[in-house]
């Protein structure tokens, strides 16, 4: 294992910079994408790591957050628990950073295409990653596949590697061609850097509004796309953000503002393809509408 003395990783997470020194460890590069910040980052999180002394194998990692002047040594750690340590910091901070600027984050994936924003809402395991990254193949700007946050009518990803699971593989076989970061997790996960699609996302177009948004409402034997109605669009996203946010004052207030200006649909999916087909024609009529 080569032990580096000077910086390995310096990652932009919006309103906060992950940066690594020390031992380069192989799943700690699930810190590291290349997706530049729409702004300058006004926190930092540095991560120092050295192999550990007592054990052969194990590492030791101090972080230290500008956020909270606090710095954690954590010793003896694997690979992995290295950077779930790092990572769980950097989430950390984010989080209260953009509450800090009266930003709500929605369980969302957020995709440009051709020009107009769709954000892809869901609970966990609803297909949200596998979808957005279906329409990144096909040319979509991926900003990200987990998380966005929303302010008034504005609207920016949380910047961080694409998780994909061995699933992924069965419907979209042309992922496995690229260079992915492997984490032992069982079942097992691997990560992918959004700026290595066809199309890598733009930091221009970083922030602002979205179009259309698609909540994900489950399979079946048919595919349908249904106009939502404001309140039961307002209770999904709520249901789900109220898991990242204790001001639900300001977590509805984001909500409501965001559903003010933007159309909002369920998808009913009979498989991915039809999935892609419905989001396509609901850009090609925002498309048409806009003429």
């Amino acid at each position: 294992m080569t032990v580096r003395g000077a910086e390995y990783i310096s990652s932009q997470y919006l309103w906060v910079d992950a940066r690594v020194t020390g031992a380069a460890v192989p799943e700690v590069g699930v810190v590291e994408h290349k997706i530049a910040g729409p702004w300058a980052a006004s926190h930092e999180v540095h991560a120092h790591i050295v192999p550990s002394e007592s054990v052969s194998g194990r590492w030791d990692v101090a972080i230290r957050s500008t956020l909270d002047g606090a710095t954690e040594t954590l010793v003896e750690l694997d690979g992995l628990h290295t950077a779930e340590s790092i990572y769980r910091t950097v989430h950390r901070d984010v989080m209260t950073a953009a509450r800090i600027e009266e930003w709500t984050r929605l369980h969302a994936a957020l995709v440009d295409c051709g020009g107009v924003r769709v954000a892809i809402a869901g609970h966990s395991g609803a297909g949200k990653t596998t979808l957005a990254l279906a329409l990144a193949l096909r040319g979509a700007q991926l900003h990200a596949d987990e998380g966005i946050f929303i302010r008034g009518e504005d609207a920016v990803g949380l910047p961080r590697r694409i998780h994909v699971k061995a699933g992924t593989f069965d419907v979209l076989p042309e992922i496995s061609s690229r260079e992915l970061l492997h984490l032992p997790y069982e079942p097992p996960v691997w990560t992918l850097d959004p700026t290595t699609l066809p199309t890598p996302p733009d930091i221009v177009a970083g922030v602002r509004g979205i179009d259309v948004l698609v909540i994900l409402a489950g399979w079946s034997d048919t595919t349908r796309v249904a106009p939502m109605p404001t309140a039961l669009a307002l209770q999904s996203l709520a249901e789900q953000s109220a898991l990242w946010s204790d001001d639900h004052r300001l977590t509805l207030r984001n909500i409501a503002a965001l559903l003010s200006t933007t159309a909002c649909f369920s998808l009913t999916r009979q498989h991915l393809d039809s999935g892609i087909a419905a989001i396509e024609d609901l850009v090609a009529s925002c498309v048409t509408r806009s003429i």
